[in-house]
């Protein structure tokens, strides 16, 4: 089995993440120890983000590393079922996400997830449609705060 991050370079759905977490030199992270949680949104979730936001928000390192850890939940490795019992779970950034199920299946604030539990030596991903919006402007909240 490989890491994080290898795992996602591996996978062929996350090459804009991939390229994110590369400029912001982040591979470290995804490569560490764990245990953690890595909410991973597809590429087609960053194509759907407008493209005057879009283009702010993938140009503004500082912007995009609190959005990594909007996506990162340290210590623990929850899966799907875990994550759903607790229904709110605190990321690394401090903000909380709520995983609930809905008709259209499970959905991490307004993401649905496509693929979850997806084992890594150092944690588990799942696999997102969308970035939540929710997640995105407390991502921009955090960091025009700053």
């Amino acid at each position: 089995m490989a890491k994080i991050f290898d795992t996602l370079q591996n996978d062929g759905r996350f090459s804009r993440l991939i390229e994110i977490i590369q400029t912001l030199g982040e591979e470290k992270t995804l490569q560490g120890e764990g245990p953690m949680t890595f909410f991973a949104p597809v590429d087609s979730a960053w194509d759907a983000i407008p493209e005057p936001n879009r283009a702010m928000i993938l140009n503004d390192k500082q912007m995009l590393s609190h959005l990594i850890d909007f996506f990162t939940i340290g210590g623990h490795k929850c899966t799907l079922e875990s994550l759903l019992s607790r229904n709110v779970v605190q990321t690394v950034e401090g903000n909380l996400i709520a995983v609930r199920k809905t008709e259209r299946g499970t959905q991490v604030d307004e993401a649905l997830v496509l693929e979850g539990d997806m084992e890594a030596d150092n944690g588990i991903i799942h696999a997102l449609d969308g970035i939540p919006f929710v997640t995105l402007s407390q991502a921009f909240e955090a960091y025009a705060a700053k």
